[in-house]
């Protein structure tokens, strides 16, 4: 990785700092589910109510990096600033990987930061549970990622890239919660899914940048 792409990648994560409002959807889901369980279920004990509340954490906090990467990307050219940024003495290469991998640290950060936060309110305290959320939770942004990312690079505008991601939202519950227990319960499913999207991932990356390099 070359310097141009990491001081890229540091431009726009300090542009994306200086907009609170894409930090603001981070906070909102686990803020309530922790009020909601607090209220709706006060005193509970069952361990799978818990874990099923961490799995819906991190499902609900991954699909909010798909505003980020819409508007790197949709939102740039929508802007008209993305041919500017092409006008620039280096590779696309560089900037197409500085800007996604700006979108990288937030989710991580957030996903740790709303899971800690569960455990302590709740008085949860299953690390094995933790850390499997946490990790679903980051592969989830990253499938978010790439598919805002193959949304942002053929359609028009960041508002379009938004809505079309977030239709995903509903297919990536239900299929979280169905195959939540052979998750939770197999040692080897969480490396099977991780090997899966990040595989899939560098996949999306490079055909996305094939289609960005064209723009």
């Amino acid at each position: 990785m070359n310097s141009a792409t990491l001081k890229i990648a540091h431009h726009e994560l300090g542009m994306i700092l200086r907009e609170p409002k894409f930090l603001i959807p981070f906070f909102i889901p686990p803020i309530l589910l922790i009020v909601s369980q607090l209220i709706l279920l006060p005193g509970e004990d069952d361990p799978w109510v818990f874990t099923r509340m961490m799995l819906n954490c991190a499902l609900l906090i991954a699909p909010m990096v798909a505003p980020l990467a819409s508007d790197s990307f949709a939102g740039e050219r929508e802007r008209g600033s993305l041919e500017l940024l092409m006008l620039l003495p280096v590779k696309p290469s560089a900037i197409f990987y500085g800007k996604l991998l700006a979108l990288i640290p937030l989710p991580i950060v957030f996903m740790f930061l709303a899971e800690s936060a569960y455990m302590i309110a709740t008085g949860f305290s299953d690390w094995t549970i933790f850390l499997k959320s946490v990790l679903l939770g980051i592969l989830m942004s990253f499938v978010f990622t790439g598919i805002a990312l193959f949304i942002s690079l053929r359609v028009k505008t960041a508002r379009a890239t938004n809505q079309i991601a977030h239709l995903f939202i509903f297919v990536l519950l239900i299929l979280g919660n169905v195959f939540a227990r052979a998750y939770y319960s197999y040692a080897i499913a969480p490396l099977l899914l991780t090997v899966a999207v990040v595989a899939a991932f560098v996949g999306v990356s490079a055909g996305s940048f094939k289609k960005f390099r064209l723009k």
